[in-house]
Parts: C-alpha cells; structure tokens; sequence
C-alpha cells in the first residue's frame, strides 16, 4: 500500500535545500500550483499529483538528474513527525519497520513497498505499476534515499546496507550512488531493494521508549483513521489519472490497481452519484483547458497527450464539454474574456 497523499514537508524540504543553492522557491514550485505559504502550513496535505510535478519540474529546473535522489536524502527521520517519532521509540528496527509498513499512509511514499527475508539479508523492496519508465526512474531513486534515510536514522549509523539493487540504469555517476548508500549499488536489475544484514532487524533501538511508543501510535490510528475519511474513491482514481496524464487505463484495470474487482469499484462510483468514464472525462477537460492555457502545444499535440487515437475525436469531446472548439476556446483566453468553468 502506498500513501494517498503527502505531508508538505516533503516539498518544502528540498525547496528549502536547492534555495541554499541559489534556486529561486518560485521557479522549482511552477506548475505545482503550490507557494511557500501553502507549505508551510504544518497541517497542509499534498495529492501525489502535486508531488510528483515538483520532482519532474525539480529535474527541469536544476538540470541536474541527482536532484531526485537529492531529494530523497533532504528527509530526515525526525521529518515525519508523529511517525518517525513511532519508529525512533520502538524497541527493535524489526518493530520499527513493522510500524513503518502498518503506517506507510503517514509516510513521503509515492511507491508500494514490501519487507522479505532470504537467508541472512533483509530486503526492504519498492516498485509500482503506475508511472512510465522515465518516471519510475526519479521516483525510485527518491523512494530508496528516503527509505535510506529512515532506517539511518533509527540505527544511528550510515554504513549499515550490504547492497542496493536498482532496476534502470545509471543516471549519473555510479560512484555518487555509492557515495549516498555507503555500499555496492548494482543497475539494471530486476527489482528496486536495499539489504542489510538479518542481524540488525533485532538491535536495540537507542531511543526506545515504551510510553513515548504507545503514545504515537495512538496518534498514528488517529492520523491514518482521518486520512481514510478524507480521501475517496473518486479522489483516488483522480489521484492515479493526473500522476500519470496520458495514460487512462479501463476500469478493469484501474480495479485492479485499486485492489478491488471491476464489479465492486462500479458499484462504489455508483454509491456516489457518477461512472468510471465520467471521471475519466472529468480529468481529460480539467488537462486539455490547462495545456490549452498554459503551453504552446498544438491541437494535434494536445490530443496525443490525452491519449486520443485522432485529433477531430478530441476536439468532438472538447467541444462537447465547453461549448466550443479547441481551437475557440483558446483564442477565447487569449483575450481574456473565457467564461467557461470544468
């Protein structure tokens, strides 16, 4: 399972760490739809959506592909808050990350994440069926320097890992990954993990504390109960359609990424007043006004994008749900005089 949405601090983090460098708050946050007064709000929750422009617009921004990796390495445990205080007061890093994964929703994960043994390795292992390679790649190597993060500051210590396996291949320097992990990092495998020795699952934590770890789990239940209620089906699906703009899988498919069946997840949209297409619909308009709006992209672009087979079913659609074409509804905002509302 993965979060549905995030905290703000796993933004406003790294814009704080690539401000030091000299990047401008305003140019690593365009297009997120997002400012500085927004994030700093400790209450304030993300979309994955929103997380996952920054860190497609980061890369732009930096010119730099360490920057995701970077980015991952800018969350200290003590970030998460109520949840990295659960994990830091547990008995054992094998409690830790049992908590870890009971409470992933509270975490910065934009992946699923599962824990096995073999032998005597412990693998923490990441991936996803929901972005496209490209993304995957950014993504991933956020996810593993954060997880990384976690589990450095329960032990304390940096030089814990015996290996890290990455299923794309190098971005940058082999040597930098390397550098980050502390440990021998193979590319192009068949899996995103980190290992470390079996050994360490039963250490001691040095900042165990059975009260201060019954406390925050408490409000762990309290935190992931309260998530729960506030994001529905609708927004989920949501959720899944603007991480990945141009990719709208059947409802058949979209179940199954929601681990239910077709039947059941009609069913739920029908307990809420609409269908699976509609949503579909709702988010293909809300996409095509916003490149309409904000890019240069042509028609026949703009189609494509919104995984169209042709341009003229694009424009039918579009002009089926503003009252205009494409191509009027463009000029229309050019002279600032739109009236057209989603």
């Amino acid at each position: 399972m993965r979060p549905k949405t995030h905290s703000a601090k796993t933004i406003l983090a790294p814009v704080r760490l690539f401000e030091k460098e000299g990047f401008n708050a305003g140019q690593l946050l365009a297009g997120t739809g997002l400012s500085l007064s927004i994030l700093e709000n400790p209450d304030t929750r993300i979309p994955l959506s929103q997380g996952l422009k920054f860190l497609r617009n980061i890369e732009k921004v930096t010119l730099n592909p360490e920057s995701a990796l970077r980015v991952g390495c800018a969350y200290p445990i003590n970030l998460f808050g109520l949840y990295g205080y659960a994990l830091m007061s547990a008995a054992s890093l094998r409690k830790a990350l049992q908590l870890a994964y009971k409470y992933v929703e509270l975490s910065f994960a934009f992946l699923e994440h599962e824990f096995q043994v073999e032998g005597d390795t412990a693998i923490m292992s990441m991936s996803s069926v929901l972005y496209d390679d490209k993304e995957l790649e950014m993504i991933a190597e956020r996810e593993l320097a954060a997880t990384f993060m976690i589990v450095k500051g329960l032990l304390e210590k940096d030089d814990f890992l015996t290996g890290v396996k990455i299923a794309h291949a190098p971005r940058f320097s082999k040597s930098l990954y390397e550098k980050v992990f502390n440990c021998p990092v193979e590319f192009n495998c068949d899996a995103y993990q980190l290992q470390f020795p079996y050994d360490l699952l039963d250490l001691p934590l040095l900042h165990s504390d059975s009260d201060t770890a019954a406390l925050c789990i408490e409000k762990c239940e309290i935190s992931k109960a309260r998530l729960d209620q506030q994001f529905t089906i609708v927004e989920e699906i949501e959720e899944h359609l603007l991480a990945n703009p141009g990719r709208f899988p059947g409802v058949e498919t979209m179940a199954d990424m929601l681990n239910l069946s077709g039947r059941t997840l009609r069913r739920r949209l029908q307990d809420q007043g609409t269908r699976y297409q509609q949503i579909v619909d709702n988010i293909r308009f809300r996409l095509a006004k916003e490149y309409l709006e904000t890019t240069s992209l042509t028609i026949e672009q703009i189609a494509l994008s919104l995984d169209y087979s042709d341009t003229a079913n694009f424009s039918n659609a579009f002009k089926r749900w503003a009252g205009e074409s494409p191509q009027q509804y463009r000029m229309t905002i050019s002279s600032g005089v739109n009236g057209v509302s989603a």
